[in-house]
């Protein structure tokens, strides 16, 4: 509570206001200027499609406050307390979840050499070393399916693996250590059969296994999202719709799909499983602590 009252601060002053009834009175435009957008908490959170720079944080905007949050949930879960419900458990994330709304607006037309830059660019205010390795371990040479966007594909897979699929496995290692009850873990690979622009709000359009792409899927939305669509997009769907119907009638997951940690789904139009996805690349991240930038709101 004392770090959000520090924090709501930079507001609180920027309002004028020495009291709740004075910023009770206050209008849209006043608040609106008042807002932190650039400084910490930032609330306009520019960078959280892009890879992070060293100590350049968005704020939390859940408060632990004692009461309502009564601790960090990880927390909860990591000491034992009292007061968490111990039931199945499902976490999911898409290959290239950043892809919705990147930083850049011309990142399909990147080069190799733009990747590398802007890569090291960011990566490089934690020491040289990580961009090095990180460069290593994203060769563009791994997602050339569509080689005109290899680059883009690239790059966003890097971001989303820092930004929320390697501190997903983290939570679900989590939470399958603290919980009795199935734990699971998947990653949407699927690639719909043409560019989806997901709302008005990120004019971009998504290429790739982009963030909601899951949901669109279950709820049968891709005609919707596509204007045209494939059967290949039609089994994602059935896929997806096949295993969370199953998920909650039954309360777990079918044979084929084992619980986390023994096992990553990887949903496209067929199920595969991995045991340790993509684990040289969490592992780096994780060495170099880059964690505390994910997706926490």
């Amino acid at each position: 509570m004392a770090e959000a009252e520090k924090d709501n601060l930079v507001f609180l002053q920027k309002t004028g206001c020495k009291d709740a009834a004075c910023l009770r009175q206050l209008n849209v435009t006043k608040i609106l200027q008042s807002i932190p957008w650039k400084e910490y908490p930032a609330w306009a959170a520019e960078d959280l499609f892009d890879l992070p720079q060293k100590e350049k944080f968005v704020g939390p905007l859940p408060v632990v406050d004692g009461y309502v949050v009564p601790f960090p949930p990880l927390d909860i879960w990591k000491e034992k307390k009292e007061g968490y419900s111990d039931v199945p458990y499902v976490i999911g994330t898409t290959l290239q979840e950043t892809e919705f709304a990147p930083s850049f607006a011309n990142l399909s037309k990147w080069t190799e050499e733009d990747y590398h830059w802007f890569a090291k660019l960011h990566l490089n205010t934690f020491g040289e070393s990580l961009a090095d390795e990180a460069l290593k371990l994203y060769p563009t040479s791994e997602f050339c399916t569509q080689p005109e966007r290899c680059v883009e594909k690239t790059y966003m897979t890097m971001v989303s693996d820092v930004r929320a699929s390697c501190p997903n496995n983290e939570l679900a290692k989590q939470a399958a250590a603290a919980l009795s009850s199935p734990v699971y873990r998947y990653q949407v690979t699927y690639t719909p059969s043409r560019p989806v622009r997901v709302n008005n709000l990120f004019p971009y359009e998504s290429w790739f296994s982009f963030h909601i792409l899951d949901i669109l899927g279950f709820f049968g939305t891709l005609d919707y999202a596509l204007g045209e669509t494939t059967e290949a997009d039609h089994e994602f769907q059935r896929l997806m719709r096949k295993y969370f119907i199953y998920f909650a009638k039954e309360g777990s997951m079918p044979p084929e799909w084992p619980e986390y940690p023994n096992g990553t789904a990887l949903l496209s139009t067929s199920l595969s499983v991995e045991k340790d996805y993509r684990s040289a690349q969490c592992a780096l991240w994780e060495k170099y602590n880059m964690f505390p930038y994910a997706w926490i709101n």
